[in-house]
């Protein structure tokens, strides 16, 4: 959704991943370039070029590779809880770089997103799956076998 949004806000969107297999779903998304965290060197001609990171992982990595993405002043937002973090301090201070975080706005921040979605025909990619196949689809996520999100169709309950 960060994506979609982000695009639909005119923003360059750049999708960092560790997956070459997500570069078709970013551009499909809005990203106008995928880059791959496991390439060094494509890090690296990254380096110090990015206004703004959203993290929106939420199990423990290192961020100083994507601190080190950062122009000076600019600021790393994490929305994953993660925890713990292991930063350089270097990293942050020779540049006057920031890490904040964030979790979710109130009722009327949420409401202009809901109307700015609305308005651009913003919406959230799912799986629609029946109820009997929940446990299924709880084996998938095990897996990392999911592309966004389950929704269990509440009509299947009464089948």
């Amino acid at each position: 959704m960060g994506v979609k949004i982000a695009a639909a806000m005119g923003a360059k969107v750049v999708m960092i991943t560790t997956s070459t297999s997500k570069a078709a779903d970013a551009e499909r998304l809005g990203a106008s370039e995928v880059l791959i965290s496991k390439n060094a060197e494509d890090m690296a001609k990254h380096a110090s070029s990015f206004d703004l990171i959203i993290d929106t992982v939420p199990v423990a990595h290192d961020l100083n590779p994507y601190i080190s993405l950062l122009k000076r002043d600019k600021t790393l937002v994490l929305v994953g809880p993660l925890d713990p973090v292991d930063m350089h301090g270097a990293n942050l201070i020779t540049k006057r770089r920031h890490v904040a975080g964030s979790m979710i706005g109130g009722i009327a921040e949420t409401q202009e997103m809901l109307d700015f979605c609305g308005k651009h025909n913003i919406v959230s990619d799912v799986e629609m799956i029946d109820a009997a196949y929940i446990n299924e689809a709880y084996e998938r996520m095990l897996k990392s076998d999911v592309k966004y999100r389950f929704v269990i169709d509440i009509a299947s309950l009464t089948s």
